[in-house]
Order: structure tokens, then sequence, then C-alpha cells
């Protein structure tokens, strides 16, 4: 990409620099220090910049196969740019087909900034996987009748109705058969967590 842009008469005598996961500390340190001050006002770089990066004159940001990014990781490129508070664009470009379902996670983060909107977007289209089990991601999951965002409150009224029984009788005394189903997941995930 950064030879591309080279050859464009419109980037002609602008310094381009390159950014990568795989650059040494030094590198990626000497790197930013030159597109921070402006040396080198053109960056192009893998999402190594995702978190971290703070260039409050970085102005412009463009996100190639912006449909292949997570929604939030989307949002965090995109909050790269406009931090000093002058205009800022990123541009999200994709070949994504119209009405796909591509198109439609990058339609929502075209139409809100804010972060847990698009966290819970991105949970509800992908799935939260198998979120008791050992799945990290996907649309299995680990539960027969919830959704994890759909259900949100529910899981949280069965979380503080778990915590308070576990107050009132941290052995599960007078609760012998959610004694032994705890049993049992343990002994499950320790079999998934050993590959026993």
């Amino acid at each position: 990409m950064a030879d591309r842009l080279a050859s464009l008469p419109q980037f002609a005598g602008i310094d381009i620099v390159t950014l990568t996961g795989r650059d040494d500390d030094a590198t990626k340190d000497a790197v930013m220090a030159r597109f921070a001050s402006g040396e080198a006002p053109l960056l192009v770089s893998t999402t190594v910049i995702e978190v971290g990066v703070d260039v409050p004159q970085a102005s412009c940001i463009v996100v190639f196969d912006a449909d292949r990014f997570g929604l939030s990781q989307l949002h965090q490129l995109r909050g790269r740019v406009g931090r000093g508070g002058t205009p800022a664009w990123a541009f999200l470009i994709s070949r994504a087909d119209p009405g796909s379902v591509a198109e439609r996670r990058l339609d929502v983060v075209r139409a809100t900034m804010d972060g847990a909107r698009i966290a819970s977007a991105d949970l509800e289209m992908r799935g939260a996987g198998d979120v008791v089990g050992d799945a990290q991601s996907g649309l299995r999951s680990g539960f027969k009748l919830l959704r994890v965002v759909a259900d949100a409150q529910t899981i949280r009224d069965a979380r503080k109705d778990a915590e308070r029984l576990l107050d009132d009788d941290p052995g599960l005394e007078s609760h012998v058969q959610l004694a032994g189903a705890v049993v049992d997941f343990s002994r499950a995930s320790e079999t998934a967590l050993l590959g026993a």
C-alpha cells in the first residue's frame, strides 16, 4: 500500500512511513515520532495502531477491507483521528455486497459514535460463542434458551439471585441438586480445560 501511494502524483514529495506489529520497539518508536512530528505526514499501518496511539493532529484514517474487522475494532481505529479537536474523517472501504450482513455491520459504525451500542450490535450480529464453555466466538452458545444480548437483564437478575443464594448458603447444603449440578459443570469444565 505504501508503494502504491508513493507512486501516485498527489503524494509526490510526501514522506510515507509504515508500521506493523512485527516491527521492533525501536522502529515503532522512530516511525511514530516521525509521524507525530509531521515530518512524515502519512502513516500506512496494520491494526497495531488500534489502541494507545495519540497523535492529536491526525485528521484522516482510511481502513481498507473494513468489513473484515470487528465493529469495536473499527470504532477504536476511527478514534485514532480527531483527538486534537480539529475536523477528522474516517473512511471505511469495503467491497461488501449491498444488503449483506457485512454492509449492515458497517452501517452500525456509520450510524453511531457510541462504543457501547457498537459493541452490543457486534455481539448480537456475530454471536457470543459458547460463553459458558470453551468456544470463544461465533454463533454457537452453551445457553439453550438465552441470548446474551437480548436477554441481558434476565442474566443480570439470575446473577443477583445466585449471589444472594450463595451469601445465604455458601456450601449449598439446602440446595443439594444445585450443588450436584455445580460439581458436574466444574468437572466438565476441568476436563475441557485440561484436555482429559
